[in-house]
């Protein structure tokens, strides 16, 4: 492929990418809503019935309901919010990827701008090859310390 092909056909799978994540991320963050409100709703609704209700037995099913369908729709929600955080982690990828792409093209020019021998020329030129194959290290993330990846704060 010459470079404008490859050029095109990377911008088009980029975009492509960019579709699904944001797509992705709005439907999650649209069924988060959902499912919050819907858990609110019924929370009302159990909460009117137990109200209402003649005996002491239908009171107490009524707001056992009630919580027991809050905390489902509090779980079906926190789902939700979770896909939709992974979402927006892959556009903060998709978007610091030409930064990145800017670096490696800065530390290119530097390299053959300056006044290097053959063999130092090579060696930065080896160096750069590899940070650019080895993948990012991932973000520290909520809950993660500076300690064991994975492990959460414990002060």
């Amino acid at each position: 492929m010459t470079l404008p092909e490859l050029w095109t056909v990377t911008h088009t799978r980029l975009d492509l990418y960019h579709d699904i994540a944001t797509g992705q991320a709005r439907r999650s963050f649209r069924n988060a809503q959902a499912a919050m409100i819907t858990g609110f709703v019924l929370l009302i609704v159990f909460v009117a019935v137990a109200l209402q209700a003649s005996t002491t037995a239908g009171s107490v099913v009524a707001g056992g309901l009630g919580a027991v369908s809050a905390a489902l729709s509090g779980f079906v929600a926190r789902t939700f919010v979770k896909s939709q955080e992974t979402a927006a982690a892959h556009l903060r990828a998709y978007f610091d990827q030409p930064l990145e792409f800017s670096r490696y093209l800065a530390a290119e020019r530097l390299i053959a701008d300056s006044a290097l021998t053959e063999e130092q020329r090579a060696e930065a030129l080896t160096a750069l090859v590899q940070a650019m194959v080895t993948p990012p290290a991932a973000p520290i993330g909520p809950g993660q310390g500076l300690g064991t990846p994975g492990q959460a704060d414990q002060g």
